[in-house]
């Protein structure tokens, strides 16, 4: 298959210490202070293979997410400029939906041809955060896309547990193209719905809801907020388009912040 992958030096800056786990593992805690010379093409790599709980999804579509381009934007000393955990080389991409074409012996709940969206963060489900339910804590975290192949490939293998069914998108839309489409939009539509309902709580309907800039994570939260029954839902963002996709998404009230 083909893959677009991304790799690059590993050369910590003078400042940064690097811990014993990141030079046992390869994985950069801080990417930003340790890879340097960020190269991007696409390679061709075996098809991956399956262990007995995991699934191969024919990828359908795949967003662009601000941290692939930071992974290959860089600093004045050739540093990427992505400052979280990193592990290259990796295929990139992690906003995704794709097709069961092959699952392990041991799954039991889907079945080749489903529609399925994915979770970007691999958790091992029996560390001390995951049994508490903060799974993006895990400490045996890998992340697709960022230290293990994502889905800027034909193909990606990932665990069925961390697989969910589209079937209500697609009856909703009716097209299975645009099904797929909309379902790679899940994982940074979860951004903002676990910033705004797991972490600060959410609100009661009728409360009234500002957003702060409505790119793609700002623009689920205008839609979210929406749904969950604002009153009144004001946005502030600097691109025209922008703020004409917000109005679409159900702000009230959209402002240019510069005005």
């Amino acid at each position: 298959m083909k893959g677009l992958i991304l790799d690059a030096v590993w050369e910590p800056k003078p400042d940064y210490t690097v811990s014993d786990w990141e030079k046992e593992t390869g994985k950069a805690i801080t990417g930003n202070s340790v890879w340097r010379h960020p190269e991007l093409e696409v390679r061709e790599k075996p098809d991956p293979e399956i262990k007995a709980d995991q699934i191969l999804l024919e990828v359908q579509a795949c967003g662009v997410c601000g941290s692939d381009m930071h992974f290959y934007e860089t600093d004045d000393q050739d540093y990427i400029l992505y400052p979280g955990l990193t592990k290259f080389p990796s295929i990139l991409g992690h906003e995704l939906s794709g097709k069961v074409v092959e699952t392990g012996k041991d799954v039991a709940d889907l079945k080749v041809g489903d529609m399925v969206t994915v979770e970007e963060m691999i958790w091992c489900g029996h560390c001390t955060p995951c049994r508490n339910g903060y799974p993006n804590h895990c400490v045996n975290l890998e992340e697709i896309g960022f230290t293990i192949d994502g889905a800027f490939a034909n193909y990606l293998a990932i665990g069925a547990k961390f697989a969910w069914k589209i079937d209500g998108i697609a009856e909703r839309f009716g097209d299975e193209k645009k099904a797929y489409q909309v379902a790679a939009m899940t994982e940074p539509t979860t951004v903002s719905y676990n910033a705004m309902f797991e972490r600060a709580g959410g609100f009661r309907p009728g409360h009234f809801v500002a957003v702060y800039g409505t790119g793609p994570i700002g623009l689920a939260a205008v839609g979210l907020a929406e749904a969950a029954g604002a009153g009144m839902i004001a946005a502030f963002e600097i691109s025209p388009e922008r703020r004409e996709l917000a109005k679409k998404l159900g702000a009230d009230h959209v402002y240019d912040p510069r005005e």
